[in-house]
């Protein structure tokens, strides 16, 4: 755009961008373009499409965009632009496919939609009503049941990366969108609210956009029209997005549930989790509980040998382990210091054994790694199945945690049940000359 024969570019109010398609990375820019994002020319072709528009995220979305503008130019999209500030400019985007210098091209005029004029005429007024709402809520939506029309907001197309002209006006959209395990639940609270039951439609729930990643939503409605019958002719809602706020909010969960250092629950959630575990399975049941106890052998030694951050990646390392061969609907936390629990429904006997095998076996053939390279690191467990109506929940703890104690009394490396061995008993490669410890 530096020839004068283009110079003209630089004088027009829209910005307009050259795009190469196959990177989204901005080629050349006008005037406009530029001071729009509060930047210098130099500074926004260092951008691209994916950095700029703050709808748009990943190459293969970037990679079906540009599909589609070739197949519908001029191609419209409304989303927003970064800019330099860290503020966001709203922008309708007009974009054709264009052949400079024997290479394919988009061009990308971007018009400011605050800069919009005052429109009058019946479309005019309802884009701008359309507008209005863009800056209250990430999308609005307008369904007419008895028409099958369901229309979506510019804005919310452009929160789930499409344009204004891609997705279909039908709710089959937004059904076949919304995540398969909060269909069910969005479709009665919508239901409901049509059937008089509540008196508007709520719902958060997952979204899916055009990457096929789930944005967190918060869905609200209600009928704003009814025909002659009583019947919903018109029902509108806004639609926020919760992705970031739901993030921080699982984090914080995740956070408040699990232990820092290994990833297992802590002993708060945990001892919940296994609280409605023993309730489910009483002993009478097919399934019963059982508990193990598990801890590391002579795992202060490490400690004060290496330090406690050698310490810790061990710590780590036996939390991956369990984590990746706990059974489903199991349960594991961090008792404490070296000391883990395991809850899990059986259905026979030897079932936490073989569990404790495998745990065992997994940490026994682990590759430390310096500084614990000639170190031998085993654990010991205790385990105990529910066998009566009258015992509970801290008596089968209990009994878990003094059979741990008398597999380190034996000498450690070993499972026991209930005072009895409960499998092969592995000899240490050098069993320990001092007197076995009580404690871990």
């Amino acid at each position: 755009m530096d020839d004068p024969s283009t110079s003209l570019l630089h004088a027009l109010p829209d910005a307009v961008y050259v795009i190469d398609p196959a990177t989204s990375r901005i080629v050349d820019c006008n005037r406009a373009a530029h001071e729009d994002l509060l930047l210098d020319r130099e500074s926004v072709l260092a951008h691209s499409v994916l950095s700029l528009q703050t709808a748009i995220h990943g190459m293969p979305a970037w990679s079906e965009i540009a599909e589609a503008i070739r197949q519908n130019s001029p191609y419209r999209f409304i989303g927003a632009h970064r800019r330099a500030d860290g503020s966001e400019l709203p922008v309708e985007v007009m974009t054709t496919v264009a052949t400079l210098d024997g290479k394919e091209r988009f061009v990308s005029v971007a018009r400011d939609i605050r800069r919009r004029p005052g429109m009058t005429e019946p479309h005019a007024v309802t884009t701008k009503r359309w507008q209005i709402l863009h800056d209250l809520a990430d999308g609005v939506w307008d369904w007419y049941p008895a028409e099958g029309r369901l229309v979506f907001s510019p804005r919310l197309h452009s929160l789930l990366g499409y344009g204004p002209e891609e997705m279909p006006e039908v709710i089959e959209t937004w059904k076949n969108n919304v995540h398969p395990d909060d269909l069910p639940v969005v479709m009665t609270t919508l239901e409901d609210h049509l059937r008089g039951e509540r008196h508007q439609f709520e719902a958060v729930y997952r979204l899916r956009n055009r990457n096929g990643h789930y944005l967190w939503v918060h869905d609200r409605g209600a009928v704003v029209e009814w025909d002659v019958d009583g019947q919903p002719r018109r029902v509108c809602g806004l639609v926020h997005d919760e992705t970031d706020s739901k993030a921080v909010e699982l984090r914080l969960q995740r956070e408040a549930d699990h232990d820092a250092l290994t990833g297992l629950f802590n002993r708060r959630r945990g001892m919940e989790l296994l609280d409605e575990l023993f309730r489910r399975h009483p002993s009478e049941n097919e399934r019963r509980v059982a508990i193990v106890a598990i801890d590391l052998d002579r795992f202060k030694r490490i400690n004060d040998r290496f330090g406690h951050l050698v310490g810790d990646r061990v710590l780590q390392r036996l939390g991956e382990i369990i984590r990746h061969d706990l059974p489903g609907g199991a349960i594991a936390m961090r008792w404490g210091g070296e000391e883990f629990l395991l809850g899990l429904a059986v259905t026979r006997e030897d079932e936490p054994l073989a569990l404790v095998e495998r745990l065992r076996d997994t940490l026994a053939d682990t590759s430390w790694g310096t500084p614990l390279e000639n170190e031998r690191i085993t654990a010991s467990a205790g385990l105990a199945i529910r066998d009566t109506p009258d015992q509970t929940l801290t008596d089968l703890i209990a009994s878990a945690d003094r059979s741990l104690y008398l597999a380190k009394r034996a000498g450690r490396d070993r499972a026991i049940r209930d005072r009895r061995s409960t499998g092969t008993t592995r000899a240490l490669d050098h069993p320990p000359t001092e007197p076995s410890d009580a404690t871990p």
